[in-house]
C-alpha cells in the first residue's frame, strides 16, 4: 500500500465525506439555493486535527459574516455607481488582506475570508441588487451548514486532537534542545548545530499556531494553555543562552583558558541535560545542585580581572541560566501532564506561567504592499469587467479577488497562481466528465453520492499531503463546483463552460498583475526583517527582555522560512537575526546598571549603551561598517575601571553585561589585555 494511503489519512477522508454529504443533504432538504456552497465549505474547513477543524470553522464563519454585512452595507447606496462599488470593494479586500498579513496567526484566515466572502456576495449579485439582503443570508446559512457538520463530524468521530499534536511536537522540540544543547557543551561542535537551533524557532512558531487551534478543544482550559505559552517561552530562551555558551566555550579554548574543573562541570551538565532514562522530577531535583556548582566555581570579580577570568565568569553564569531554564522547562511539562504538589514546585510553575505574553514581527510594509496591490488588482479588473461588458466577467473578477487575496501572503505567489491555473484546468476537464457523462444518468442523493465517493476519498486522503493538497482540493471543487451541485441538475454545458473560462481568466489576470508587483513586499522581505531588528536596538526597545527574545525569535523563524523556500536572502541572515538578538539582550542587561553605580560608571555605560545604538543607527541608514574601535575601547576601558561600587551583586553583574556585550558585538576582537 503507498505511503500515502495509510490508515489515518483513510480515516480522515472518510469523515469528510460523511461530513460533506451531510451537508449536501440537508442544503438539499432545506431547498438552500446553492448546496454546493456547504459541501465545498465542509472541505474547506477539514482538518485532521479536531482542534483545527472547530478554530478554522470558527473563523471562516466569523470572516463570512463580516464579509456579508459589508455586501448589504456597500450594494444598496453604490448599485448605480459600479466604479464607485468596484472602488469600495477593493479597498475593503485591500483591507483585509492587509489585516491577515499583520495578524500572521491561523487567525489572519478569517480576515481573507471577509474580504473575499464580499466578492462572492457582491459580483454575482450586480444584476439584481434588490436580492443583495436574500443573496447575503443564504451564503451565510450555506457555509455555516458547512462548517457545522464538518466540525461534527470530525470533533465527534475517531476525533485526533491538537492538544495531543502539541504535546507530542513539545517533547519533541524539547528532545532536539536538549541534544544540541549538549553539543554546544562539547570540546566538538558539530557543523549542523546552527541549523538545528534556527529550526527549533521555527517549530516554536508552528507550536504557538498549533496551540491557537488547541484551544478550541475542551480538554484545554485555559490553566493548561498559560502552562503551554510559558514552556514555549522558555524553550525559546534556550536558543540565545546555547550560543553564548558555545561561543564562550570556544573563546576559552582559543586562550587555552579552559580550567579541569570547569571542562568537569560542563561533562556533568551535559551528561544531566542528555539522560533520557531519568524521570522528569529526578533531572529537576538535580539542577539546584549543578548551579551550586557553577557559583562555587564563579572567579571573584575584581575591578582588573583577567580577561580569562571573565570569560569563565560569564561562561559559568550563563551556564546557571542554563540549567534554570532547562529546569523550567522540565518542570512546566510535568505540571502539564500533572499538578505538582510540592509547594516549591507550584511556586516555582505558577511564576512561570505569568510569564508577559508573546510578541511577533509585524511587517507593515509588506502588508500594506500586498493589501494595496489587491485593492488595485480588483479594481483594475472591474475596469475592464465594465468597459468589456463580458457577461461572465463578474465571475472573473470575483475569482481574481479571492486568488489574490489567498496567495498574496505566501513566499512565492506568482508560481502558486500558476500551479492553480494548471489546477482549475484538471478540475474543469475532470467536472466536464460529470456534467456530460455521469450526471444525466443518474438519478437521487443515493446515486449522487456514490458517483461522487471515488474522486472525493482519494483527493480526501491527498488532502494531508501537503505536496498532493493543493491539486486535491482543486479536484474536490471539481466535482462540487455550482454546476454538478445543485438543486436541480441542468446539462448546460455552455454556462459550465463560460464558468470555468471566466475562472482561468480570473486566475491569468492575477497572476500577470502578481508578476508585476509582488517583488514589492517580498524581494526585500528578509533584509526588512533584519532592519526592524536593527531599528529597536537603534531605539532601545530591546530592554523589554522577553517581548524582545519572542519578538526577535519569531524572526528568525520568518528568517528560516525563506531561506528553506530559497528565496533572494544571504546565507548568513539568520545567523546576523540571532546575532542582534544576543545583543539585544545584553544590552538590556547592561541597561538595567546605570542607576545602581556612582556617576563615573553610569556616564562609561551609558556611552557604551549610545555607541551601539548609533552603529545600529547607521546600519539602518544603509551604512553597513563594522563596529567602530571606539565602542570596543569603551566597553574595555568599563571593564578595567570596574563600577567603584561596593556591591558585589552590581559588581559581578555589570562585569557578566561588559563581557556579553564585547563578545557578542566584537567575536573576533582581541582578548583583553
Amino acid at each position: 500500500m503507498s505511503p500515502v494511503f495509510h490508515p489515518s489519512a483513510m480515516i480522515f477522508s472518510a469523515k469528510s465525506f460523511l461530513a460533506a454529504m451531510l451537508a449536501l443533504y440537508i442544503a438539499l432538504s432545506l431547498g438552500l439555493e446553492s448546496p454546493s456552497w456547504a459541501i465545498i465549505t465542509a472541505y474547506a474547513v477539514a482538518q485532521p486535527r479536531a482542534g483545527a477543524v472547530l478554530s478554522k470553522g470558527f473563523y471562516r464563519m466569523a470572516g463570512t459574516i463580516a464579509g456579508a454585512a459589508m455586501s448589504v452595507f456597500l450594494v444598496p447606496p453604490l448599485v448605480d455607481a459600479p466604479e464607485l462599488l468596484s472602488a469600495a470593494v477593493a479597498c475593503w479586500l485591500g483591507l483585509c488582506v492587509f489585516l491577515a498579513a499583520i495578524d500572521r496567526t491561523p487567525r489572519s484566515y478569517m480576515f481573507v475570508l471577509a474580504g473575499y466572502s464580499t466578492c462572492i456576495i457582491v459580483f454575482p449579485s450586480v444584476s439584481h441588487p434588490d436580492a443583495i439582503f436574500n443573496i447575503a443570508v443564504l451564503r451565510v446559512q450555506e457555509i455555516g451548514l458547512g462548517v457545522i457538520c464538518s466540525s461534527l463530524i470530525h470533533a465527534t468521530i475517531l476525533p485526533s486532537s491538537s492538544t495531543g499534536l502539541l504535546l507530542s511536537r513539545l517533547d519533541s522540540a524539547l528532545s532536539d534542545a536538549a541534544r544540541w544543547t549538549a553539543d554546544a557543551l562539547s570540546d566538538t561542535r558539530p557543523e549542523a548545530l546552527d541549523g538545528a537551533r534556527r529550526r527549533l524557532a521555527m517549530a516554536v512558531n508552528e507550536m504557538h499556531d498549533i496551540l491557537i487551534h488547541a484551544g478550541f478543544e475542551s480538554d484545554n482550559h485555559s490553566r493548561q494553555r498559560r502552562l503551554y505559552r510559558a514552556l514555549l517561552l522558555q524553550i525559546e530562551r534556550l536558543l540565545p543562552l546555547s550560543e553564548a555558551l558555545d561561543d564562550r566555550i570556544l573563546a576559552l579554548h582559543r586562550t587555552d583558558a579552559m580550567t579541569p574543573e570547569v571542562a568537569i562541570l560542563l561533562a556533568d551538565v551535559r551528561a544531566w541535560i542528555s539522560a533520557t532514562a531519568v524521570s522528569r522530577a529526578t533531572k529537576g531535583m538535580k539542577a539546584n545542585q549543578l548551579r551550586e556548582r557553577c557559583a562555587g566555581l564563579e572567579p571573584t570579580v575584581l575591578p582588573k580581572m583577567s580577561w580569562q577570568d571573565a570569560l569563565r565568569l560569564n561562561l559559568l553564569a550563563r551556564l546557571s541560566d542554563l540549567i534554570a531554564v532547562y529546569d523550567n522547562c522540565i518542570a512546566l511539562r510535568c505540571a502539564i501532564d500533572s499538578w505538582p504538589c510540592d509547594d516549591n514546585k507550584q511556586c516555582q510553575v505558577n511564576s512561570l506561567a505569568k510569564s508577559a505574553p508573546r510578541t511577533i514581527d509585524r511587517n507593515y510594509y509588506g502588508a500594506l504592499a500586498a493589501g494595496a496591490s489587491t485593492s488595485l488588482t480588483l479594481f483594475v479588473g472591474c475596469a475592464l469587467w465594465i468597459a468589456s461588458g463580458w457577461d461572465g466577467g463578474a465571475n472573473a473578477v470575483m475569482m481574481a479577488g479571492v486568488f489574490f487575496s489567498i496567495y498574496s501572503s505566501l513566499g512565492n505567489p506568482a508560481l502558486a497562481l500558476k500551479n492553480k491555473y494548471v489546477g482549475v484546468a484538471i478540475r474543469l476537464l475532470l467536472g466536464a466528465v460529470y456534467v456530460l457523462a455521469i450526471l444525466p444518468s443518474i438519478d437521487g442523493f443515493p446515486l449522487l453520492a456514490a458517483s461522487l465517493a471515488p474522486v472525493l476519498f482519494v483527493s480526501g486522503v491527498l488532502l494531508t499531503v501537503p505536496l498532493y493538497s493543493p491539486l486535491a482540493f482543486n479536484l474536490i471543487i471539481g466535482v462540487l463546483g455550482p454546476a454538478i451541485i445543485s438543486e436541480r441538475f441542468s446539462s448546460d454545458f455552455a454556462g459550465y463552460l463560460n464558468s470555468g473560462l471566466a475562472t482561468l481568466t480570473g486566475i491569468i489576470f492575477s497572476l500577470l498583475i502578481m508578476r508585476l508587483v509582488q517583488s514589492i513586499w517580498l524581494e526585500d522581505a528578509p533584509k526588512r526583517l533584519l532592519k526592524a531588528g536593527w531599528k529597536e536596538i537603534a531605539r532601545g526597545k530591546y530592554q523589554t527582555s522577553t517581548r524582545w527574545r519572542t519578538r526577535m525569535a519569531h524572526r528568525i523563524a520568518l528568517l528560516t522560512v525563506h531561506t528553506t523556500n530559497e528565496c533572494a536572502i544571504d546565507a548568513d541572515a539568520t545567523a546576523s537575526a540571532l546575532r542582534d538578538l544576543k545583543i539585544g539582550l545584553s544590552l538590556a542587561e547592561l541597561a538595567k546598571l546605570p542607576p545602581l553605580v556612582p556617576a563615573g560608571a553610569q556616564m562609561r555605560l551609558s556611552s557604551i549603551l549610545e555607541g551601539a545604538s548609533h552603529h545600529y543607527r547607521s546600519m539602518v541608514k544603509g551604512e553597513p561598517n563594522p563596529p567602530s574601535a571606539a565602542l570596543l575601547e569603551r566597553i574595555d576601558r568599563a571593564l578595567h575601571a570596574g563600577t567603584g561600587s561596593t556591591d558585589a551583586v552590581v559588581q559581578r553583574s555589570t562585569t557578566l553585561a561588559l563581557v556579553s556585550v564585547r563578545r557578542n558585538i566584537f567575536p573576533q576582537a582581541a582578548p583583553l589585555q
